[in-house]
């Protein structure tokens, strides 16, 4: 996996922890799923749109599935980047 710059990681953990405040940004690593974590689908989503307006992208719906862990999401970003 690329972290070229870590910027897409970062927004992932900004948005995940200020959702669930009880959540610790290093709990969030690249082998895990947010739901894993504890977020729901809608949790999840607000993460994803968040996170797409941080880094100024627009990824397709379709591009998302269930269950993707971190690191999937990470290349993800970084694609449409």
């Amino acid at each position: 996996m690329d972290h070229t710059d870590g910027v897409v990681l970062a927004a992932i953990r900004a948005h995940a922890t200020a959702i669930l405040p009880d959540l610790a940004p290093a709990d969030i690593v690249p082998e895990r799923t947010l739901a894993e974590l504890g977020l729901n689908s809608v949790d999840r989503s607000e993460v994803v749109t968040n996170v797409m307006d941080d880094l100024d992208v627009l990824v397709p719906i379709t591009e998302f599935r269930q269950a993707m862990p971190v690191a999937e999401l990470v290349v993800l970003f970084e694609r449409y980047r």
